[in-house]
């Protein structure tokens, strides 16, 4: 550009820069688009979500903001086809997938979330993959957590800092 270019071919302004933006926000959402459903097609899920059904609502919106940054979550409304018996999708998931979410909110845990939970920390002793603890902003101050959940890192999504998606994503893929 030439120095005496006028100024709005050497700065394009805010616009473009918006514009910018937005173009590469659309080609990360697209790619996670495809990421999602190679992983889908292959069977391939990030993270089982573990939960008590009370706590349905705010699992799916964490489920959604996973699928944002391309993790493929295993939620059981999502995934279970209709008419065929699902504990056994269930513990195939367990012997597969890479890590499990045990989201906990006002209700604790529930009766098959405590069964789905004790097989994961059975199953991911000999694999080495992440339970992790996840408290929804409902959680009580002080929740009722099963001894040996106790002793895993926990998600807090009571506090803003640090951020606890970001820990969660960390959690589930290993990366900070």
């Amino acid at each position: 550009v030439p120095l005496d270019a006028p100024v709005s071919l050497i700065d394009p302004g805010p616009a473009i820069h918006e514009i910018d933006r937005n173009a590469r926000a659309r080609v990360t959402a697209d790619a996670s688009v495809q990421v999602i459903q190679a992983k889908r097609d292959a069977g391939e899920f990030d993270v089982f979500m573990c939960h008590n059904t009370g706590d349905k609502a705010a699992v799916r919106t964490l489920a959604d903001r996973l699928l944002a940054v391309g993790i493929l979550p295993w939620l059981d409304e999502r995934e279970l086809p209709p008419g065929r018996p699902w504990q056994a999708e269930v513990e195939r998931q367990i012997e597969h997938i890479k890590a499990a979410a045990v989201v906990v909110g006002a209700e604790g845990i529930g009766p098959w979330q405590q069964q789905e939970l004790d097989a994961f920390l059975r199953e991911f002793v000999s694999r080495k993959c992440p339970v992790i603890p996840v408290l929804l902003p409902v959680a009580p101050k002080q929740p009722a957590l099963p001894v040996f959940l106790k002793g895993m890192t926990w998600v807090d999504l009571r506090v803003t800092e640090p951020d606890p998606f970001d820990r969660l994503v960390w959690g589930i893929t290993g990366d900070r």
